[in-house]
Parts: structure tokens; sequence; C-alpha cells
């Protein structure tokens, strides 16, 4: 009877994670180029259940109850890369990839742990009035490099980090220097990795290879990336490489290499999100409903053990 208790608090541990990966998509239905998550779930392996030490068999032997099962844990957690439906917005700089490919955008990261140097005593960490002092200095350097005040180079220099995040969210803009970045100002990259500088007093045009035309010559190139996949059975695909960092972006992991995507990029749209928040609130229900009833188990269990206790055997 212990042993359901175990089994309905796995059952909920394991709702309440599910209606964790359905908020966060819920509060995603507008980001654009956002990509579902899902979450699977796992029953631990059948075990053999055992009588021990009951007297009416032979001394020394176990009986046979049968195989049971401790209950069920939080499976893997996976993306689903259906492509969104696009919106229009007119916008030239508001870019949607049509087909497989992320855009590659330049990120620096500062650097937030304490950090660590060596002295005349051995290893000296700063301390915490030190670190505040040097994030807020970063915070100030991280807004003049999105200002094109400050070069990669001098901010790697002073403790922040490169990172390339890939992402489907095309919403970009030009900066002041005419540089095309992202509304938070980190640079978006070329097919060679490298900045796109452009003449902010004349018109531009973008065609669907990501070609960025003025005055009748091509200038740019957008850089759209895409990275080895899997195909299930049912067509979905799946990217080992490709771990989820935050700012609606993704990382690649181990070797992995990025190479020119197939898909085309479409000037004066958005891809918007693929969840359907009509199918997420109904799963929200159905979740709720199964935690519901493992809690509803564990208080029958819970009732009936009390009785076990206080009443089974009481002399009258």
């Amino acid at each position: 009877m212990v042993k359901g208790l175990y089994t309905a608090y796995t059952g909920m541990i394991n709702e309440q994670h599910r209606m964790d990966v359905l908020t966060n998509n819920l509060a995603n239905a507008n980001t654009n180029g956002y990509k579902k998550e899902g979450a699977t779930s796992q029953s631990f392996s059948d075990q053999l259940a055992l009588k021990i030490k009951d007297y009416t068999d032979a001394p020394f032997t176990a009986r046979g109850l049968g195989i049971i099962n401790p209950g069920v844990k939080i499976g893997e957690g996976y993306v689903d890369w259906t492509e969104g439906p696009m919106r229009e917005t007119g916008n030239t700089f508001d870019l949607a990839i049509g087909g497989y490919g992320f855009f590659g955008i330049e990120y620096a990261i500062k650097q937030t742990e304490p950090e660590e140097a060596q002295g005349e005593g051995g290893t000296v960490t700063e301390t915490y009035m030190e670190r505040y002092m040097r994030l807020q200095r970063q915070n100030r350097e991280l807004a003049a490099y999105q200002a094109g005040k400050l070069s990669l180079d001098e901010m790697l220099e002073d403790g922040f980090q490169q990172q390339i995040l890939y992402t489907r969210d095309g919403n970009f803009t030009l900066n002041a220097d005419g540089v095309l970045v992202t509304q938070d100002g980190d640079f978006v990259l070329s097919a060679d990795g490298g900045h796109i500088e452009l003449d902010p007093n004349l018109p531009v045009q973008i065609s669907m290879n990501g070609e960025i035309s003025q005055d009748g010559e091509v200038v740019a190139n957008i850089g759209v990336f895409d990275f080895e996949k899997q195909v299930a059975l049912d067509g979905r695909i799946s990217y080992d490489t490709l771990e989820h960092y935050g700012e609606n972006g993704y990382v690649a992991t181990g070797d992995a290499v990025a190479a020119d995507a197939t898909g085309s990029v479409y000037s004066g749209f958005l891809e918007q999100s693929n969840v359907s928040v009509v199918d997420e609130m109904v799963q929200m229900i159905a979740v709720q409903r199964n935690y519901d009833t493992n809690q509803k188990m564990i208080t029958t269990i819970d009732d009936t053990l009390d009785k076990a206790v206080n009443q089974v055997g009481r002399l009258s």
C-alpha cells in the first residue's frame, strides 16, 4: 500500500513537469519563430515483488507475489520543428525562412561567475562588491557594443564570451551605423559569418536566396544555416546537435558544423509561433485531471493507512 503513495507521487511530479512545458508554450504563443516543446514520460523498470519473513512458508524462503511497477518518470523533452504560419508585415528587414534553416546571431555573453586569479597566497576569488562592479561595467560595455561603439575583440578581452545563436525569428532592423541587428542589438550574420553593413540612405531589396541588393548591386547575403537532421517514420525532424539556449535561440553542441540551408528567405514576412493555443489548453485540462486523480489516490491511501493503524485490531 505504501508503494501506491510513491506511484501516485511520481505521477504528480510528471504531470507538473508537463504543465510547466505547456505553460511555457502558451507564454510564447505570440513569439516570432518559436517552436513548441513537448515532454515524454517513461515507466520505471518492472520489479518482482517478494513476500519475505512469512512463517507460513519454509524458513529462509521468499514467495513471489508478481510483477509491480513503481511508477512513472520524466522522459526526454523534444521540440516540434513544424514550420509556423507567416504573417505579412511589409517591413523589408522582417525576414522569414520557408523550409529548413536558421538565422545566425552573434551574441555576447557576460561572465557571471566569480573570477579567479592566481595571487601570492594562491587562488584569489573576487569579492561580491568586485563582481557587482564588474557586471555593472560589462552592462555599459554591452550597450556600447550593441550600438557599434565597441568591437567584439574588445568585448572578449573584458570577460565576455562569444556565442553564435541560431533562430527562426527574423525581426531585424538597422542600427545607427547601418548594420543589420536584432531588436536587442545583436549582430545578424552573413553567409560568410561577418556583419551585414548597408547604406541606410539607399533602398534595400532582399531576394528569396538571401541576396541583399542596393542600387542594383548585391552588397551582402543573409546567412541561413542548417544542421544534420534526423527524420522519423512520420516525417517529423529533430536536431540532436542543437540545444535550446534561451532568447528564442539555439546553440550548436559538440562537433556540430553549420552548413548552407535549402530554405528560402521571404522579405516583409515573419514566421509566427507554431503553438496552437486551443490544443495547448485542451492538454492542460487533461494534465490537471490526471494530477487531481493522483492527488485523490494519495488521499485515499492515507485514509486507509490511518484506519489500519488506529482502528484495525482495536479492542473494544
